[in-house]
């Protein structure tokens, strides 16, 4: 009953929403049936009035299961500056390499507590009886002697950045026992220890004893670099998906023009077969070609809907609510005019590729932890010489206070120094560990060389393909003023009688193939700036826009 209402009405839309022209439906349903008895022709003639009378009432049957709201999604207008900037707040996968790069920093930071303070204390006590063996031992023979003892021990520890470690501990002993070796009932031991103890050979110094805490500096320089490395990584998404975008919703557009020139061209086919002058071959041409146009339109539609996505899925968030639902308007048009005037030669390129590059900082950095590693490796391998130097100071006595200022005061004290050595006999661990570390620096190298020609490639191939998007935008656009030319040339010889519908379609293909071709080249151009940026290692100038262009 929707579409014989259309019939009747003259509406410009049918069911769903579908564009319908009454006149050539009224020409292709009803004329047809011309040739029927009365009576039928009479029924067709009645069947529009009949179901505009019965619409309100077969709506109503539909019930609640048929409503159906229409609802309008929602658009977002955006350039492609705009679209980078959403996709630098919202992608997920940066936001993942951010704070990948906290880890880093917060690790780095904490490898320096090697050379904190480090406090001991130990407080005890003990109960003991023993058997005396004679005046000597401290008793009677065979008496039991009993002592009780508390005592408290502090200790401060501090590793140095040298590779030695200088130590304070102070220790106090209170004991009771009934030994006659003892005087008093209680007796009070109290002492204090200086030490300082530097290698000389294994382990020693600055570059050894600081060498994890450098590895640790270097892998958060290098996560930086990483991090870096994703944000320019999304910049060249998300411009080459914007463009692609825009290069999609121009493709829509030429194969809507094919279809309109398609329409145009069945229409007068369809004329001139009613007048007498046409073929029914023309005719079927041309709809055939229509078709053809047809399954172009839908597959460009796709087009738009998938590269569209795309866009969504990189400068979105997964919490955004109603993601997918986002009609994505991009307001920067291709680029009206293209040249290469203001991008490097190059050698500028090379130099700037290779000095920003994250990758090849990364490379950089692989070798700088190498080399640390393998010097750590020699220190291991060496033999181990240790200089001691140490102080104490002791006293005992009845008197707590007594014994404690003495010891303070160093009044009996005892200094020392001492050298150890010591060798692993065949040392073939750190022997081999330190074969390993070197070569672990040549293929540290080596990698770095590679990653250096990569980049060199990636510079020259992005720099080749500017140029060459620019002799391409020339190169179709002056293939299609040509095509625009021809298909004026063969419409006026088609009026003239003078050429067929088989070569006026051919000709409009060639306009539509051109059209297309045209625009794919200047995507292709702002495309292949994203591509020579994201090779250099830098983050994007503003891309080329139409005049009047905005966010």
């Amino acid at each position: 009953h929707q579409w014989v209402c259309v019939l009747a009405q003259g509406c410009d839309q049918g069911p769903s929403g579908v564009n319908v022209d009454p006149v050539p439906l009224a020409r292709d349903v009803l004329y047809p049936l011309r040739p029927m008895n009365y009576a039928f022709s009479r029924l067709i003639v009645a069947a529009p009035l009949l179901a505009c009378a019965l619409a309100p009432e077969l709506t109503a049957q539909d019930g609640e299961a048929g409503k159906t709201e229409a609802t309008e999604s929602e658009s977002l207008r955006l350039n492609v500056n705009g679209a980078v900037t959403m996709a630098l707040g919202s992608n997920l996968e940066l936001a993942l390499s951010a704070v990948q790069t906290e880890i880093s920093r917060f690790d780095e930071l904490g490898s320096w507590g090697a050379f904190d303070w480090v406090f001991d204390a130990t407080l005890g006590r003990q109960d003991s009886e023993t058997k005396a063996g004679g005046f000597l031992g401290g008793g009677i023979d065979g008496a039991v002697i009993q002592t009780d003892s508390d005592s408290l021990n502090l200790s401060f520890t501090r590793p140095l950045t040298s590779g030695g470690s200088f130590a304070l501990a102070f220790s106090n002993r209170v004991s009771d026992s009934n030994s006659f070796l003892q005087n008093d009932p209680e007796q009070y031991t109290d002492s204090l220890n200086l030490s300082y103890t530097q290698p000389l050979m294994r382990g020693a110094w600055s570059e050894y004893a600081t060498s994890i805490q450098r590895q640790g500096e270097l892998a958060y320089r290098r996560q930086v670099e990483t991090e870096r490395q994703a944000r320019l990584g999304v910049v060249y998404q998300v411009r080459i998906a914007y463009w692609d975008l825009v290069n999609a919703m121009e493709q829509r557009g030429v194969a809507e023009s094919g279809v309109d020139l398609g329409q145009s061209r069945l229409e007068q086919s369809e004329r001139r077969l009613a007048a007498g002058v046409g073929t029914a071959v023309d005719v079927i041409q041309a709809r055939v070609e229509l078709a053809t146009r047809h399954e172009a339109l839908i597959q460009a539609q796709n087009g738009v809907a998938q590269t569209m996505d795309i866009l969504r899925r990189l400068i979105f968030s997964g919490k955004r609510e109603g993601m997918w639902d986002t009609e994505l308007v991009p307001t920067a048009g291709l680029p009206d005019q293209v040249n290469a005037d203001g991008v490097p030669g190059l050698g500028e390129s090379l130099a700037t590729a290779l000095a920003e590059r994250p990758a090849l900082r990364q490379r950089q950095m692989d070798i700088d932890t190498a080399r640390l590693r393998h010097a750590q490796r020699i220190s291991e391998r060496m033999s181990g010489l240790n200089l001691s130097f140490s102080a104490a100071a002791g006293s005992v006595g009845a008197q707590s206070g007594a014994t404690f200022e003495e010891t303070l005061d160093f009044k009996y004290p005892t200094y020392g120094v001492s050298l150890n050595y010591n060798l692993n006999l065949g040392n073939r661990t750190s022997a081999y560990a330190e074969r390993s570390g070197r070569a672990s620096v040549r293929a540290a190298i080596i990698e770095y060389d590679r990653e250096e020609l990569q980049v060199t490639s990636e510079v020259r191939a992005a720099q080749r393909g500017v140029h060459f998007a620019v002799e391409q935008v020339a190169a179709t656009t002056t293939s299609l003023e040509l095509a625009r030319r021809q298909l004026e040339a063969e419409n006026a010889r088609f009026a003239q009688d003078l050429s067929t519908t088989f070569q006026v379609l051919e000709f409009q293909h060639n306009l539509i193939e051109a059209m297309s071709n045209e625009r794919a080249a200047r995507a292709g151009f702002v495309k292949a700036l994203a591509e020579l940026d994201n090779a250099l290692g830098v983050f994007p100038r503003a891309d080329p826009e139409p005049a009047g262009s905005g966010s």
